[in-house]
């Protein structure tokens, strides 16, 4: 099995969809990122390498920008209402 589809193409996505499905769980865009970096710091230490330590960063980067798009997003859609 080829890993380098898994981090540059699956991980990165796992992370965007986990951060905007979290806001919307824990209306909180601090938790996900933080499930994600601790995931990701469990996969450096058990599956890969300390190369994967950029990574780690990357996806948790992801997962709180995206959580914060769906804020944006949420509370813009959430005032038109009224």
């Amino acid at each position: 099995m080829n890993i380098i589809p898994l981090i540059i193409f699956i991980f990165p996505i796992g992370s965007i969809i986990l951060g905007a499905i979290g806001y919307f769980i824990f209306k909180n865009i601090y938790m996900t990122p933080l499930i994600v970096a601790f995931i990701s710091i469990i996969l450096t230490f058990t599956t890969f390498n300390s190369s994967f330590w950029f990574w780690v960063f990357i996806y948790t980067f992801l997962a709180f920008v995206s959580g914060f798009i769906a804020k944006v997003l949420f509370s813009k859609r959430m005032y038109e209402g009224d």
